[in-house]
C-alpha cells in the first residue's frame, strides 16, 4: 500500500520540475512513510511513497526499474497471486526481490495490459516504457485503490490523492456538477472530482498515453457474471469456501496483521476465518459515548468467542473536538460521510499495533445487507393499495422529529424515506435511497443548483441489479474512499476479503432470493457461517456505522457559524452559497425537527474548510 505520483509533459523538449515532483510525493508521505523516491526522464517524472508490506528491503522500493533501465513502475496495492503469476513469465528471469512489485513489473514488460485480468489483488499503477515513450496505467476491478488523472494543454498528472496535484501548476476551477452531487450524496462519485480538469479513473479501467494521446479502456465489468443454476445448500457451501480462500490470500504480509471487528456479521466472519489461520490475531473496534450508536458489546462478545487479542477504542465528544481540525486537514477532496471520523481515529489506534488490517467492507453491497435492499424487496411485493396506504400514513407522522440521533426519530426517518420510495419508479427510487441531502435543501443552499448530472443506473426487476449498482456506485465512491483515505492517513493498509473478484463474480451469479428474502438480508452469507457465530451476532438487526454527529456538534455550532469561513463577506466573495439560507440553518440547528439537515450542515463544514485551505489561500497569495 503506497502513494504514487506521475507527470507527463506534452512538450517532449520540456523537463519535469524536480522541486514540484519532490513536493508532490512529500505531500502524501503518510501513504508511504517507509520510503519516498522519484525518477525524472526529461518530460516524464514518476514518484512513489512506500508503505513496506512484502519484502521490506530497500531493493523493493519504487520507482522500480528493470535491469536494462528501459521500464519503470510505480504501484499502489497488493497482488496476492504474484507467486503464481511467475509461472506465466520466462523462467530465465532472475528476481532481485521477493516483492509483488517486481513480478508486476515483469508482467507488464511481457504482456502489457493484455493479461491484466490475471491479477488478483487491489491496485493502481503507472508503468513507463522509456524507449517507446509510452505510459500504461490501471485501477483495480472494484476501485479499492484510487487513481486520479489531470489533463490540460501542457501535461497529464497521475496521483493517489488530490493533495499531490496541488504541488503542480494546475487549473483549480470547480466542477459544478461535482459540487451539486456532493450536496446530495455527501461524496463525489467517479469519474467526477471537485476540480473540473481532474478525473478519477473508474474501477476496472486501464489506459495508455502515447504520443500525447490518452486512451482509456474498460477491462472488467461487474455485470458480466452469467446466472448460476445451483441449489441453495450447495451455493452456501461454495460461498463459505470462497470467503475462506479470500481471507487466507490476504494474510500474506511481512509485517503485523490484524482485523477490524465491529461486532456486525461481516467483520465477525472475517475475524472468525482469520483467527483459524492466525492464532495470535489482534482485533480492533470503536465505540461511542452515545448508547444509541455504541455497539461495542457485540464486538467484545465476538472477540471472546474467537479468542482474539481485542483492542477497543471509546470515542467521546472530547475526542471529536480534540481531533476535529486534524481530521479536516486531510480532506484533500471534500468528503462528508460523517463515519469517516470514526475510521480515522480507529485507524490511528490500530496502526499502533499492526500495519495491515482486514475489514468486512463490501459484504453489504455484495450480499444485500443494507436496509434499502430489504425495503426494495418489500416494496416490489406490495400492491398499489398498500403503497398508497403507506404514503397516506406517512403524512400523519411527517411533522414529528426525524433524524439519526435517536431511536424514534430514526424510525420515523426510515418510514418517511420508505413511504417516499413507494411512490417512485425503480430508478428514481434507487436515487432516493442513495441521497442523504434533500433536493430542496440543496437548491436553497447553492447559487447554481441546476447542474445536477443525470447518473445512469441499470436497475431492473431483478434485485441483483440493485446490489450491482451499489457495487459500482456506492462501494468505490463512498465506502472504499472512506477506508482508503482514513487508514492511509496513518500508513495503515486495509484489505477487503469480500471484494476478492472471484468471490464477487460468483455471488453476483447467484439468484437475488438467495441473498434477500422474507427471512431478511444477507441470508446466504449468514447461513454459510451460522454454525460458527454466536446467535446474537447473526440474528440482530443491522445498524449502520454512524457517529453521534448532532450531539457532538450542537454545542460548537455557534462558534463554527461565527467563524470567518461562514461570514457574510466570505460567503458572498466565494459566490457559491446563498448566505440567507446559511443563516436559516444556523438559527434552526437546535430545533427538534432539524433532522437529516445535519448532513447538509456537516457537508457544508467539510467543503468550507477544504475551500479555505486549497482554493482561497492559493488565490489570495
Amino acid at each position: 500500500m503506497c502513494g504514487i505520483v506521475g507527470i507527463w509533459l506534452k512538450n517532449e523538449l520540456a523537463t519535469v520540475n524536480e522541486a514540484q515532483l519532490a513536493h508532490a510525493i512529500s505531500s502524501i508521505h503518510h501513504r508511504g512513510p517507509n520510503a519516498q523516491n522519484f525518477k525524472i526522464d526529461a518530460n516524464v517524472g514518476l514518484a512513489h511513497a512506500r508503505l513496506s508490506i512484502v519484502d521490506l528491503s530497500a531493493a523493493a522500493n519504487q520507482p522500480m526499474m528493470d535491469k536494462s533501465g528501459r521500464y519503470s513502475l510505480i504501484f499502489n496495492g497488493e497482488i496476492y497471486n504474484y507467486e503464481a503469476l511467475k509461472e506465466n513469465l520466462p523462467s530465465e528471469i532472475l528476481y532481485q526481490t521477493t516483492s509483488d512489485t517486481e513480478v508486476l513489473l515483469n508482467y507488464l514488460i511481457h504482456f502489457g495490459l493484455d493479461r491484466i485480468n490475471d491479477l488478483n489483488g487491489f491496485f493502481s499503477f503507472v508503468f513507463y516504457d522509456h524507449q517507446r515513450k509510452k505510459i500504461l496505467f490501471a485501477r483495480d476491478r472494484l476501485g479499492i485503490k484510487p487513481l486520479l488523472l489531470y489533463e490540460d494543454e501542457t501535461k497529464f498528472i497521475f496521483s493517489s490523492e488530490l493533495a499531490a496535484m496541488f504541488s503542480f501548476d494546475i487549473d483549480r476551477s470547480l466542477d459544478e456538477s461535482a459540487l451539486n452531487l456532493l450536496f446530495r450524496l455527501t461524496y463525489i462519485p467517479a469519474p467526477y472530482t471537485i476540480l473540473k480538469h481532474t478525473k478519477a479513473v473508474l474501477p476496472g479501467h486501464c489506459g495508455t498515453i502515447e504520443q500525447g494521446e490518452l486512451k482509456i479502456f474498460q477491462y472488467y465489468n461487474l455485470k458480466a457474471s452469467k446466472p448460476c443454476e445451483i441449489a441453495y445448500e450447495a451455493a452456501t457451501l461454495a460461498v463459505k469456501s470462497r470467503v475462506e480462500k479470500a481471507v487466507k490470500r490476504r494474510l500474506l504480509a511481512d509485517v503485523p496483521l490484524g482485523a477490524f471487528l465491529s461486532g456486525g456479521v461481516d467483520s465477525s466472519i472475517i475475524s472468525l476465518v482469520a483467527k483459524q489461520y492466525k492464532t495470535d490475531l489482534k482485533t480492533f473496534s470503536v465505540g461511542f459515548d452515545s448508547p444509541y450508536f455504541d455497539e461495542t458489546i457485540y464486538a467484545e462478545e465476538m472477540a471472546a468467542h474467537i479468542g482474539s487479542n481485542h483492542h477497543q477504542l471509546q470515542l467521546t465528544k472530547a475526542d471529536f473536538q480534540k481531533r476535529f481540525q486534524a481530521f479536516l486537514s486531510l480532506n484533500h477532496q471534500p468528503f462528508a460521510d460523517s463515519s469517516a471520523f470514526a475510521v480515522y481515529v480507529l485507524s490511528e489506534t490500530t496502526k499502533e499495533h499492526v500495519t495491515v488490517c482486514l475489514s468486512g467492507d463490501g459484504a453489504d453491497e455484495l450480499f444485500g445487507g443494507y436496509r434499502k435492499h430489504e425495503a426494495e424487496f418489500k416494496l416490489r411485493a406490495l400492491s398499489a393499495f398498500k403503497k398508497q396506504s403507506i404514503k397516506t400514513t406517512s403524512k400523519v407522522f411527517a411533522l414529528l422529529p426525524k433524524g439519526r440521533h435517536s431511536k424514534w426519530s430514526d424510525l420515523n426517518r426510515k418510514f418517511q424515506k420508505f413511504a417516499k420510495g413507494a411512490g417512485l419508479p425503480l430508478i428514481s427510487r434507487y436515487w432516493n435511497w442513495l441521497t442523504f441531502i434533500d433536493h430542496t435543501d440543496k437548491v436553497k443552499l447553492l447559487r447554481n443548483s441546476t447542474i445536477e448530472p443525470k447518473l445512469i443506473f441499470e436497475i431492473s426487476e431483478d434485485l441483483n441489479s440493485v446490489f450491482q449498482a451499489d457495487q459500482t456506485f456506492v462501494l468505490p465512491n463512498d465506502m472504499l474512499t472512506k477506508v482508503d483515505r482514513m487508514s492511509m492517513a496513518h500508513g495503515l493498509e486495509v484489505r477487503t476479503p469480500f471484494l476478492d473478484h472471484e468471490l464477487v463474480d460468483y455471488v453476483n451469479s447467484l439468484p437475488a432470493s438467495y441473498k434477500v428474502n422474507k427471512n431478511g438480508r444477507k441470508q446466504i452469507l449468514i447461513d454459510a457461517f451460522k454454525d460458527e457465530l454466536p446467535p446474537s451476532i447473526y440474528s440482530r438487526k443491522k445498524k449502520g456505522f454512524e457517529i453521534p454527529i448532532l450531539d457532538w456538534l450542537k454545542d460548537d455550532m455557534a462558534d463554527i457559524f461565527n467563524s470567518r469561513i461562514f461570514s457574510e463577506e466570505f460567503i458572498n466573495q466565494q459566490g457559491i452559497f446563498n448566505y440567507a439560507y446559511i443563516c436559516e440553518l444556523r438559527n434552526n440547528f437546535t430545533k427538534p425537527n432539524f433532522g437529516d439537515r445535519i448532513y447538509l450542515v456537516w457537508t457544508l463544514i467539510i467543503f468550507q474548510n477544504w475551500w479555505y485551505r486549497n482554493i482561497w489561500k492559493e488565490s489570495s497569495q
